[in-house]
């Protein structure tokens, strides 16, 4: 359940990020603005970091013997689509939810 708060807390805080920066648009502020939907995009990444690693938790706890190969191909995949600092991150969430 801290899980899924800590994730709603970020997403709200995105949310807030993003409609900071469309307020400083209307406004005329740009630069304040880009360093809003900067801190909107840092959140975000988190966030996904987060979900994927317990995605890949869940998914890893109920695998078989038959469908681990499945598995690692699908976690090869997610890695590929990640940034090298998102990896970093879904490596970090992985192993917390593992020391749980």
């Amino acid at each position: 359940m801290k899980r899924q708060e800590d994730t709603l807390q970020h997403l709200r805080a995105m949310l807030e990020e993003t409609t900071r920066a469309r307020n400083l648009t209307a406004n005329g502020q740009a630069i304040p603005a880009i360093r809003a939907l900067l801190r909107a995009k840092h959140l975000g990444k988190g966030v996904i970091a987060a979900l994927l690693g317990n995605c890949l938790s869940v998914t890893t706890a109920q695998a078989d013997e038959n469908s681990l190969p499945k598995l690692m191909e699908l976690i090869g995949f997610a890695q590929q689509s990640l940034c090298p600092a998102c990896r970093s991150k879904v490596g970090k969430k992985w192993k917390e939810i593992e020391n749980v």
